[in-house]
Formats: structure tokens, sequence, C-alpha cells
């Protein structure tokens, strides 16, 4: 039995730009555009210091993210077939590593993210972060097991073909392994975990996920406020975009807000 992947809309009517776009890159390389935001986070730090349970960066990150996709629904969508489709609800895709040495990665994805609250997020994504790295999770032991059936060889003929299935047919079904719309509108990953202060991750081609943030750590920066300079915490915001969707006039928008979101955590 087949199901449709993903939710969608009919296609939607996109300016003459935004066709000419889709003709001059494909989905991954040439595509790919990179944007450095850098955030003093000294009273988001302040604010999951004081709340109740605990948090981190990524919760807050990841709540901003699903304001800002709302503000903008023209960054949510799918290519198919030269046609833009609207997705008709917002989920976000958090990468996790399943083991400490980083030989494996994961993720959950987190549907209609903006319907939910910060508690329900945190409580989502720990419960299922628990599950992978315990090897509880489900669907990543099986997608895992058919890949160690592949041989090397044909792995980016048969990972093509499944993003063709998934996302250009728009077919699903459970024979797959993989969950339903297993990517979403975004993914965002935490490189700040790991040390790293600034570095993109590239778009993941067959998942026609057009937006990617990486989350740097916290580091001590100059900054002018009112005029004087002060030391902040900061936290570079490393965004990949694909550029058929997500254009520089658009790619600005999106991160103003962006900040201003992170701006109402204090």
């Amino acid at each position: 039995m087949l199901y449709k992947n993903v939710d969608l809309t009919a296609p939607v009517n996109v300016s003459s730009w935004r066709k000419t776009t889709y003709g001059t890159w494909k989905v991954t390389g040439d595509s790919q555009a990179y944007c450095l935001q850098t955030i003093s986070v000294k009273n988001i730090l302040s604010f999951i210091e004081n709340y109740p349970k605990k948090i981190t960066l990524t919760h807050i990150v990841g709540m901003c993210c699903a304001k800002m996709i709302k503000e903008h629904p023209e960054i949510n969508r799918v290519i198919r077939f030269g046609k833009f489709y609207q997705r008709k609800d917002i989920s976000i895709f958090f990468q996790v590593a399943s083991d400490s040495n980083g030989e494996d990665l994961s993720g959950h994805t987190v549907k209609n993210i903006d319907k939910i609250n910060l508690e329900s997020l945190v409580k989502d994504l720990q419960s299922s972060a628990f599950k992978i790295k315990q090897g509880e999770d489900i669907h990543y032991h099986k997608v895992k097991k058919q890949m160690k059936l592949i041989p090397t060889i044909f792995l980016p003929i048969v990972i093509k073909a499944y993003g063709f299935v998934l996302y250009s047919l728009n077919l699903w079904s459970p024979l797959f392994g993989a969950p339903k719309d297993a990517f979403g509108s975004m993914m965002i990953t935490n490189i700040g975990g790991l040390g790293i202060q600034t570095a993109f991750a590239p778009l993941v081609g067959y998942s026609r996920t057009p937006l990617v943030l990486a989350i740097g750590k916290v580091y001590k920066k100059p900054v002018v406020i009112d005029d004087k300079i002060q030391i902040e915490p900061c936290v570079d915001f490393c965004w990949t975009l694909d550029h058929r969707l997500i254009d520089g006039v658009k790619g600005a928008k999106m991160m103003q807000d962006f900040e201003k979101y992170m701006g109402q955590y204090h």
C-alpha cells in the first residue's frame, strides 16, 4: 500500500525569477548559498539558567525557527518536476549523534512544531534522543540495516532513487523503513556541542529540505551596545540555503525575524 509522503497543496504560482532559479541551479552544489549570523545570547543563557526544567540553546533555536518559517511560508516548499508545492505543516529535523565517536548520525523530526510550546519540544527531543542512543529507535535501525545490505558502489543510485520516489513522486510506504517525510521543512544541527565555533552544513539533496542551520559554540566577542563596546557571549548561526527557493531578499528577512524571535527569550 502506498501513501502520500508529504502533505502538500496544489502547485503554487511563482514568479518568472523563481522559475529561472529552478532552471539555473541543481538541488545541491551550485544552488547552495551560505549566510553567517552572529547573535549575542547573553539574555538567552540567563533564560535557560532560570528555566524550571533542563533546556538547551537548541530548543530555543527550534522554537524561533518554527516562528520564522510560519512568518515566511514561501521557504516552506518542495520542488517537484519543475513546480513549487507548499507544505501544509511545519516540521523540523534535529540531528542527533547516536554514538560518542560520531560514527553514526541520526535525528528526529518534530511535526507541527509551530503548534507546540517549549516544554513539549523539550520532552519530545529528550525522548527521541534517548531512544536513538539506547538503540530503541525502530526506524533508525531499520534504515541502517537496509543500507548495510546495499553494496557501497550502488548506494548513490539507491539514495537518489529513494529521494525521487519519496519527494518527486511523493509516495511513501511503511515498507520503506523511514518515517513519512523524515526531514521536514528544515534541519538543525548543534556543532557547538562538538566545540566548533563556525561551520556550514551542506544541503542533503535527497531530503528536498531547502534550509540547514548549524549552531556554533558560545564564545565571547566584543560588541557595540549603545555606542559602547562590551564583551558578550555570542553564537555563530551558520545558514545553508537552497537559492532556488530562498534568495538574498528572503534570506535577509528570514534571519532578521529569527533574531527578533531569539530576542524574546530573556
